[in-house]
């Protein structure tokens, strides 16, 4: 691993150049920090990552003569570039929310790229035994799930050297800066570790891999098949869609809180399957709004919009400025007056917009949400086998918790048609947990097939049946007296616990296992939040925060940042336990 440690101290010198030398450039202080080299695929990469991306090729020559690609989040390059040019913060606040990636902007960003060339070529001249030149060349706006692979574009698909730091410019954190480094011309294709061999652990999930793809083949229309074109993986396109929901979460948040004039938290976003019958009969009590979105586009078809009555007639109610008591008035008793839901049909509005940007710009088929028809709907008086209030099919859940100014109300959920999103047979291998270990033991006589490929592992029912993998809670921590205390009582109630502190990655440590996570601080401060707002963005658990001294705005704040419960330090051993009694459930003695 010679080479490799040779490269990282390199890197980490450019690193410290880039930020003293763009700062420098644009007078306001670049902090680059939480480093990581790691070698990735190209399809790996670009799975991971979401949002649009500014990738700008670097050419590298001299005796090392390859092609590198330089990446960073649309709106983190708009930050930078708008920086430098001076852009008033109103003006560059707006111009981020919009994405607007002028002439202008693309330019000062241009030089920005030249500054981060050029701290490559310094350092490498004076470090690396091959001295090598790095060239800034054209840039472009990057769609991650439309990235084609298999071309040279916007960088090659062979073992890559991913360098990353992730930014903050002045107080404002923002996301990673990226430089993909073609492994084997930098001397590392032959520098990973031989992979050792395999555990039990990685046995048993191969096993389980083999037994979901089984699964998928005997229960899965093949309908690329029958088209003739390769099968969608599933495993693989989920994330990509899962990630593309996440962001429309987030911008719905942003957009909604505008136009009400208020803070509009949206949470604990779950992503999964779901039946007509068990919406009703499960997700979802209380009367309800639903709002109708029609489809079309590349594909065609109708989603469906629900929010709880009540929250309703709060949302359309501070739209048009009801004043408080009447407005709490309205809600008690359930009085959605014209004016409240032709409000509300502005929210929905809204929304449509939101997801239409993003599934026409970052999906791999362009759709359009257009809101229709609104209506009041019943839960427990809908017949699941008839088409009203709307059919009966599978659909894929996207649910977020609301509140309104640290206000908790009920869900914003929305359906859409596993067929709309080419999901379709997920239901038969991403079911819920309880439903899923049932359906690998149905399978078993399919692990089976595998008992001869796979020898070495054994037992193999008890393999193929036990689905828990991982960790079932993470403790990510700066505080390790209360991470213990914590530590201590999870382990006592039969929880596997990890402990990790603020530096680690949680993308790392996510599994399905997972059932929650604890962020555990010595001061409620904005790093803090920071690394509140990685978690939340990285898994869908529910995320409970422990720290002292909790105020209202810190509270409020955390409730905004995804944060599930709160936890005041220092914790009684009862406190905590309180704690998991609310947020998790037991595990099976």
């Amino acid at each position: 691993m010679k080479a490799q440690q040779k490269l990282d101290k390199i890197i980490e010198s450019v690193t410290s150049r880039i930020a003293d030398e763009v700062t420098g450039l644009i007078g306001t202080a670049l902090i680059l920090s939480d480093s990581h080299n790691i070698f990735t695929a190209k399809e790996d990469f670009f799975d991971q990552v979401s949002g649009k991306q500014i990738a700008v090729k670097l050419e590298v020559t001299g005796n090392v003569d390859c092609t590198a690609c330089l990446l960073v989040g649309i709106k983190d390059a708009i930050r930078l570039g708008g920086t430098l040019i001076m852009l008033p913060q109103h003006e560059l606040e707006k111009v981020i929310s919009s994405e607007d990636y002028s002439e202008e902007t693309k330019d000062s960003f241009g030089e920005i790229a030249n500054i981060i060339a050029g701290s490559y070529t310094k350092v490498f001249e004076e470090m690396y035994p091959d001295p090598c030149r790095f060239v800034r060349k054209e840039q472009e706006i990057l769609i991650p799930m439309k990235v084609d692979i298999e071309s040279d574009q916007p960088v090659a698909n062979q073992l890559l050297y991913q360098v990353s730091s992730t930014m903050r410019l002045g107080d404002t954190e923002m996301g990673d800066l990226t430089v993909l480094l073609p492994a084997a011309a930098f001397g590392l294709e032959q520098e990973e570790a031989p992979r050792p061999a395999a555990s039990q652990e990685e046995k048993k999930e191969k096993v389980e891999e083999s037994v979901r793809e089984e699964v998928q083949e005997e229960t899965v229309p093949a309908e690329e098949e029958k088209a003739g074109g390769p099968a969608v993986d599933l495993d693989k396109h989920k994330k990509r869609v899962d990630s593309l929901l996440s962001q429309c979460q987030a911008k719905m948040k942003e957009e909604v809180s505008a136009m009400l004039g208020v803070d509009l938290q949206l949470s604990n976003l779950e992503n999964r399957p779901v039946s007509k019958e068990d919406f009703f009969m499960d997700e979802v009590s209380g009367k309800q709004v639903l709002a109708h979105l029609k489809v079309s586009g590349d594909l065609e078809g109708e989603s469906f919009l629900f929010v709880g009555l009540k929250d309703a007639i709060r949302i359309g109610g501070i739209l048009i400025m009801l004043p408080p008591t009447e407005l709490e008035a309205a809600v008690a008793e359930e009085e959605f007056t014209d004016d409240a839901a032709d409000a509300y049909n502005e929210i929905a509005n809204i929304i449509s917009g939101v997801y239409t940007g993003f599934f026409e710009e970052n999906y791999t088929k362009s759709l359009r949400f257009v809101r229709t028809e609104v209506e009041q709907v019943v839960p427990l008086k809908v017949e699941t086998e008839s088409d009203e209030p709307i059919p009966d099919q599978i659909y894929y859940m996207s649910s977020s918790n609301i509140a309104i100014e640290g206000t908790i109300l009920g869900k914003v959920q929305m359906l859409i048609p596993m067929t709309l999103l080419q999901l379709e047979g997920l239901s038969q291998i991403q079911a819920p947990k309880d439903q899923q270990q049932g359906q690998v033991r149905a399978a078993a006589s399919l692990a089976g097939k595998q008992a001869a490929k796979t020898s070495s592992v054994s037992p193999q029912k008890e393999e193929v049946q036990d689905t828990r993998r991982g960790d079932d809670i993470l403790l990510i921590n700066d505080d390790n007296r209360e991470a213990e205390k914590i530590l201590s009582v999870l382990e006592g109630a039969g929880y596997k616990a990890r402990t990790l502190s603020f530096k680690n990655n949680v993308n790392n440590y996510i599994s399905d296992s997972l059932k929650a996570v604890f962020l555990i601080m010595q001061e409620v401060d904005e790093q803090a939040f920071g690394v509140a707002i990685k978690i939340s963005s990285a898994c869908s658990v529910p995320l409970i925060a422990a720290g002292p001294e909790w105020t209202r705005s810190k509270v409020i704040k955390a409730v905004k940042y995804g944060v599930s419960d709160i936890l005041l330090t220092p914790a009684s051993a009862q406190d905590i336990q309180e704690k998991i009694d609310n947020n998790l459930v037991k595990l099976a003695a």
